[in-house]
């Protein structure tokens, strides 16, 4: 980071929770301080400390309890790698060619859950777009994007057809920077079993997705359920 450009303010709030954890003050299972004493001790906007605290949510070191605050938890902490790569470059690097069947592309109001997750206004207008990726025409995964139409206001159901990572970094000029994940057993649902010809009684992996840009920008969250048969994911990824 350039010695002139300073720390985002969530960074810093995000920094400070870290070190608690590192240093032993929080504890595993402990609460930590609460929205309105990190609003307060940072002086900044709930919207801030929400965008700090789902990071580090997403990233495993914390969850978040209705009605009873954010804990200390280290059950989903996943590692970071050195590259984050798009499922078409994926593809191409095991010789085989990707293609992506558009099921639903749609602007909606988001639900307080996505605008939660999307650092947005409830009811703000989002994109909600269903894909199923393929390789050499076996379906691999079904895919649930969830992106803020303020924030990629040229997002089109052309550009989803192809690769979202490509678009978004040739229309912002930005780099996908890292992603985190959480990763959940699921069972299938009748929708998923059609798509993926998959036993109904036996598992998939769901991984819920936030993807940042070089600039700290959310991209996006995603809801991926895996063919587990088909495609092994590699779990977190940085580009």
């Amino acid at each position: 980071m350039s010695a002139n450009k300073p720390i985002p303010k969530y960074k810093l709030i995000e920094d400070y929770i870290l070190q608690k954890i590192k240093g032993g003050e929080y504890k595993m299972g402990s609460l930590i301080e609460t929205e309105q004493e990190l609003v307060d001790k940072f002086k900044v906007s709930r919207v801030t400390v929400r965008q700090a605290t789902n990071n580090l949510e997403a990233k495993g070191f914390l969850r978040k309890s209705q009605g009873s605050g954010t804990y200390v938890t280290n059950k989903n902490v996943v590692e970071r790698s050195t590259h984050v790569k798009s499922f078409t470059e994926e593809m191409a690097e095991s010789g085989r060619e990707a293609s992506t069947r558009i099921i639903d592309y749609k602007i909606i109001p988001s639900s307080e859950d996505i605008a939660s997750r999307l650092l947005i206004n409830s009811d703000d207008p989002i994109y909600l777009v269903k894909r199923l990726r393929m390789a050499d025409g076996i379906p691999m995964m079904l895919e649930i994007n969830y992106m803020s139409v303020k924030a990629y206001p040229t997002l089109s159901y052309d550009s989803m057809s192809k690769s979202k990572y490509q678009f978004i970094e040739e229309t912002t000029g930005e780099v996908i920077d890292y992603s985190h994940h959480i990763i959940v057993p699921i069972m299938p649902t009748e929708e998923v079993v059609q798509y993926f010809n998959c036993d109904p009684v036996s598992p998939l992996l769901k991984v819920l997705n936030l993807t940042y840009l070089s600039s700290g920008q959310l991209l996006d969250y995603t809801e991926l359920i895996l063919n587990v048969d088909e495609y092994q994911y590699q779990s977190v990824r940085g580009r």
